[in-house]
């Protein structure tokens, strides 16, 4: 048999989409290293060429995911054509829709790295994500103020600031989501949670009530339909 030879991009590629197949199909919990080798059809020294454990493949699905994010979102950040208030509803609705759109896997992701033995895997992806998303904010906000429709003393201060609620806002959400069977029984909690968030938001950076929406009601059901 012809032995096929792949690039390091390409088979590490792989381990990530047969993790992405198999810690749904049999949990994250009940997929060993062996089941993502015979997955893939490679030998066990392919794997730890690429992964010490099955975690480091789990790590490197969420870099991935980030990776697709920031693709998606793209110089929307930097279109000079904009408004601050119109970018920042387009970087909401971009990101929700993108959630929506992998809302099983989303869930799914959201599940594995809350386990226990992941809480550090967690802790390092919210790291990333949130210095991802503070510059994101930042560039909104400078614009927002030479605009005048933010009011903004320190916007790399306010940018972190509104991360961390955004955050909180997230935690709240997962806890519940964690704690129910079905999903479609939150949306009445989410829908005050989003009310609150977006105002506090928005006195945080001196903007006009109801100018800097989190999500349209469209996307919020979709989310939270079973």
């Amino acid at each position: 048999m012809v032995r096929v030879i792949k690039s390091p991009q390409e088979r590490r590629a792989e381990f990530i989409s047969a993790a992405n197949a198999l810690f749904f199909s049999k949990g994250y919990a009940n997929t060993s290293v062996n089941d993502l080798i015979q997955h893939v059809g490679v030998s066990k020294g392919a794997f730890y060429h690429h992964f010490d454990s099955k975690q480091a493949v789990l790590e490197a699905w969420s870099d991935d995911m980030l990776i697709q994010y920031r693709k998606m979102i793209g110089g929307l950040v930097d279109d000079p054509s904009l408004t601050a208030l119109a970018k920042w509803e387009r970087l909401l609705r971009r990101s929700n829709q993108w959630e929506v759109g992998q809302k099983d896997i989303m869930l799914g992701f959201v599940k594995i790295i809350n386990m226990d033995e992941n809480l550090q895997l967690k802790h390092n992806f919210m790291q990333k994500v949130s210095v991802l998303l503070a510059g994101y904010y930042e560039a909104v906000l400078r614009q927002g103020n030479q605009e005048q429709v933010f009011d903004v003393p320190s916007p790399a201060v306010t940018s972190r600031l509104m991360v961390t609620v955004l955050n909180g806002f997230s935690e709240a959400l997962t806890r519940k989501v964690l704690k129910t069977e079905r999903v479609g029984d939150l949306l009445e909690d989410v829908v005050e949670e989003v009310k609150a968030t977006q105002q506090a938001l928005e006195r945080m950076v001196g903007a006009e009530a109801g100018s800097m929406p989190l999500i349209d009601d469209e996307l919020l059901h979709a989310w939270f339909t079973d």
